[in-house]
């Protein structure tokens, strides 16, 4: 029953969210991940990462907080903190504790909404020990223009 309650709850908070005046960014990574951010024009970002290779009530979700660094002609860094954990589990929701570093390529100078992304990220994993995750991945960014564009 909680899961039928979470689920709702989650939808809610991601419409009203929305509507906040923000770029949002769709990226896809390997390993079936997919993720939602804010913009990365910004000094800080948010990112909202879910994982679709479990089973539903094993759904995986993690939200990062991202410090960007200046971006140059090709490329930008970021490095940020999250938590990852399993949201409509009863028991024991975080996962593990991430540090995730992002580069992210314009591959076309004059249109910089698509980029190739690649993520290192340490996981501090609860009750057990430290991990190394990567993910690579493409994102397509709406809303404004760049100042850049």
């Amino acid at each position: 029953m909680k899961n039928f309650i979470v689920l709702p709850l989650l939808i809610i908070l991601l419409t009203i969210c929305s509507r906040f005046y923000a770029q949002i960014g769709v990226t896809d990574y390997s390993l079936n991940v997919i993720s939602v951010n804010t913009s990365q024009y910004n000094r800080i970002s948010a990112e909202l990462k879910t994982f679709l290779n479990y089973e539903f009530d094993y759904f995986q979700m993690e939200f990062d907080a991202f410090l960007n660094f200046m971006p140059r002609d090709y490329h930008r860094f970021s490095i940020g903190l999250g938590v990852n954990g399993f949201p409509f589990i009863g028991y024991d929701h975080i996962y593990a504790l991430t540090i995730p570093v992002q580069l992210e390529v314009y591959p076309l100078q004059n249109f910089k909404r698509i980029s190739i992304l690649y993520e290192l990220s340490a996981m501090y994993i609860v009750e057990d020990d430290i991990r190394l995750r990567n993910l690579f991945g493409i994102r397509y960014s709406f809303g404004e223009k760049s100042k850049e564009e």
